[in-house]
């Protein structure tokens, strides 16, 4: 059950360059560094999120799609405080306090979870933390190859482990989709060396909003 869950909770993410001399179709893409580069400086000023998100997880033996919906929570601070909650159709929140983090089950008590211990977790987390100006983006350098796909509208950071990264066993890759002139994170997507696939879309998010210490507890 514990990693039906994790699994669940598997969540981190630019620039529309233009040119004189050719069409909107065909503007550059940034380099990774520009694009971490602004990233970084629209999270500068972050104090707290809120946003909606759709996960579909895909698994390619099966050829099987599961999809949950949920919202997430953010407080900057000492500590930062993240809430990761599923709504539908199986509900449960993750509750991350600094390097702390604990999963709640409908009626049971909360169960605390080593988020170093399991992968797919610490990655989802990694990379919203990065996202989320826990840090800088260029920070993923160390353990990371990492290049530009996707469109100027809609760029992506793609992030593949490096040989000597423990991530390297579990993803072939992983992308962080941003809107190209917000710098909002729209989409990450995580690709395992099985070949299943975990796609988190987010929407309506809110930034620097008053969020209730109570959401964190």
């Amino acid at each position: 059950m514990l990693r039906r869950t994790v699994s669940h909770a598997a969540l981190t993410v630019a620039l529309l360059i233009g040119s004189a001399s050719l069409p909107a179709s065909a503007a550059p893409l940034p380099s990774p560094t520009d694009l971490m580069n602004k990233i970084d400086a629209v999270q500068k000023d972050l104090r707290s999120l809120r946003a909606d998100f759709v996960q579909h997880s895909r698994v390619k033996l099966f050829r099987q799609q599961i999809s949950s919906e949920g919202r997430l929570q953010y407080q900057k601070g000492e500590p930062a405080k993240l809430r990761w909650e599923y709504l539908k159709p199986d509900p449960s929140t993750m509750l991350l306090v600094g390097d702390k983090a604990q999963l709640k089950m409908g009626q049971r008590p909360p169960q605390v979870i080593d988020t170093g211990k399991d992968p797919m977790l610490r990655a989802i987390f990694a990379q919203l933390r990065l996202w989320l100006g826990q840090g800088s983006l260029r920070d993923a350098e160390g353990e990371y190859e990492i290049s530009v796909a996707g469109s100027t509208e809609q760029p992506a950071l793609v992030l593949v482990p490096k040989a000597q990264s423990p991530l390297q066993r579990v993803f072939s890759r992983i992308e962080l989709h941003v809107d190209g002139k917000t710098m909002l994170l729209r989409r990450l997507t995580m690709i395992e060396q099985t070949g299943d696939e975990k796609e988190i879309v987010f929407g309506k998010l809110e930034r620097n909003i008053e969020i209730s210490a109570s959401q964190f507890q």
